[in-house]
């Protein structure tokens, strides 16, 4: 999250409010305007042609949903082939004795 300890009101962006207060400006705050909330975050207010764009790429989605975040590693796990006693132990051995056939 930004490190900002300021905020800007969604509906007056001249009105900056600590982060911790933001909610109960926007209550004080709101107008006629007609704003449309984001589904991630209350305090995400935008005009209906700009809430589409803001939906997909809300940096609160993460926190709901943090299995759509695109990891970028990428593993690939195998069984390694086991070492049979009679590929590694010689027949000239005294203590030759093959377990595994």
């Amino acid at each position: 999250m930004n490190d900002d300890p300021f905020v800007s009101c969604p509906y007056n962006i001249a009105h900056r409010v600590p982060r911790s207060r933001i909610q109960a400006h926007i209550v004080k705050c709101e107008k006629k305007e007609n704003l449309n909330i984001c589904p991630y975050n209350a305090t995400h207010r935008l005009p209906e042609a700009e809430m589409k764009h803001h939906v997909m790429n809300c940096p609160s989605k993460s926190a709901i949903f943090p299995e759509d975040i695109k990891r970028k590693t990428t593993a690939f796990l195998h069984t390694p082939k086991p070492i049979l006693q009679k590929d590694y132990l010689p027949e000239t051995d005294p203590h030759h004795e093959i377990w595994d056939d």
